[in-house]
């Protein structure tokens, strides 16, 4: 790996078993409740096999008394460990893919590599976020899922959590819809929720969650994030998990793309796909030790950075400014609330020559290309298309990316001049707060 010495590279392997151990432990805490018959049933067992095993030769009554005690914990146990491999439910894939109605300035927007992939989003919340004022408001009470879905956790989690790097890390929650008034003068509310919930709800997007004996649907997650007249629920409304996800485009100095390609095994996410080289979802780290006063955008384009820098093995040094230019609503990931932007970096693409993937990040993302092509006259000219990158690229472009590009494309024509790479914090904003950044 890339800029990696030995210590260096036997701490990310530590790092790596330790959150394969910690996943598989979260994993089973988190199915202790919905299988308590199926411990209750083991203990049950081992407690009459301990007395069969102490009762002595010679007492008749009490042999047999252990004996059956062995035999009707199996009885009790054989349902309970078949219950447990099989389960009661199935998850089902789903063909359809719900497309809200919507009303302007509200639209849709599809990949255009693959049309099923759809994105609600408002062009005027965007335009707003390039000067937003708006701060945010952190609580750590958490939201309670749709009854109809909590229901089926455990079911949901023992199909989907396969691999052992897959842990319950604490994220973010989003629990206001963008408008450009509370960009302008307002406060972003935001709480905690974790990895499973959205595993079990945004991300049960395209399954169904089916009775194995009946066939009925008990969830369809393709119908969670709307309303019964099928309009799109606002976040306020929503009561799925609705972690933030933040893109950022990284652009070297010589105006070249730093690109990550996803894993093919990647557990939601399109596997093999290109996306930006920070893309992720905002977490419990991101809120905490940050200045008073931050506003909501600057707390996005710092959460941002720190993806980027995970991701691509960058330090900070080489990162310049960071501008927030997009949001949307991902509908293939349950309409969860998604913002992308761009960061200048102040190296080249031949400085970043030999930076491969951190190894703690390996089993998400599979390389990087650190000298992409990438025409941004061709962008600014026509942001709804992808022919400013290589036609390998764009044909393997993820929805991140094609979102990322598309805000820049837009920015660009709305006068955003990206002038020279220089140092600075995250901006957050493209107009208004770029001559601060230029002070900083």
């Amino acid at each position: 790996m890339g800029r990696l010495s030995g210590p260096g590279l036997r701490q990310e392997r530590l790092w790596l078993l330790l959150v394969g151990v910690r996943s598989r432990w979260q994993l089973r805490l988190a199915l202790a409740r919905h299988r308590w018959t199926w411990y209750a049933a083991v203990v049950s067992f081992l407690l009459g096999l301990l007395g069969l095993v102490s009762t002595p030769l010679g007492s008749v009554p009490a042999l047999l008394a252990g004996l059956a005690g062995v035999l009707l914990s199996v009885i009790l146990l054989a349902p309970e460990w078949v219950a447990l491999r099989r389960g009661g439910v199935a998850l089902v894939r789903s063909r359809t893919t719900a497309t809200p109605p919507v009303v302007a300035p509200a639209g849709l927007v599809r990949l255009p590599t693959d049309p099923s992939e759809l994105a609600w989003c408002r062009p005027d919340v965007d335009e707003a976020l390039r000067d937003a004022d708006a701060g945010y408001l952190w609580s750590a009470d958490r939201h309670a899922l749709p009854k109809r879905v909590a229901a089926h956790t455990g079911a949901i989690l023992a199909a989907r959590v396969r691999r052992g790097t897959t842990f319950n890390g604490r994220l973010v929650r989003q629990d206001d819809e963008l408008t450009p008034e509370l960009l302008r003068r307002g406060e972003v509310r935001l709480s905690g929720t974790d990895y499973y919930s959205l595993m079990c709800s945004n991300y049960l997007s395209g399954w169904r969650v089916v009775d194995r004996r009946t066939g009925a649907v008990h969830v369809d997650g393709n119908r969670l994030p709307y309303a019964e007249d099928g309009r799109l629920l606002t976040l306020s409304e929503s009561r799925l998990a609705n972690v933030i996800g933040v893109s950022t485009l990284a652009l070297t100095t010589d105006r070249k793309l730093v690109l990550g390609w996803q894993q093919p095994a990647a557990t939601v996410s399109g596997g093999g796909l290109a996306a930006p080289a920070g893309s992720g979802s905002v977490d419990l780290t991101d809120v905490h030790d940050r200045p008073s006063g931050e506003t909501f955008v600057e707390f996005l384009a710092a959460a941002m950075r720190r993806e980027l820098m995970e991701e691509s093995h960058l330090a900070p040094h080489q990162l310049g400014r960071t501008w927030v230019l997009g949001y949307f609503r991902w509908l293939n990931r349950g309409a969860k609330p998604e913002y992308v932007g761009l960061t200048m970096l102040d190296v080249s693409s031949d400085d970043l020559h030999g930076t491969d993937v951190r190894l703690v990040e390996t089993p998400y993302v599979q390389r990087l290309t650190v000298d992409c092509a990438f025409d941004l006259e061709r962008l600014r000219r026509d942001p709804d298309s992808l022919d400013c990158l290589p036609e390998d690229v764009a044909a393997a472009a993820s929805m991140p990316l094609y979102m990322g590009l598309r805000a820049l494309g837009a920015a660009l024509r709305g006068g955003l001049a990206l002038g020279e790479a220089g140092s600075g914090q995250a901006t957050g904003s493209a107009t208004r707060r770029e001559t601060r950044a230029d002070t900083t």
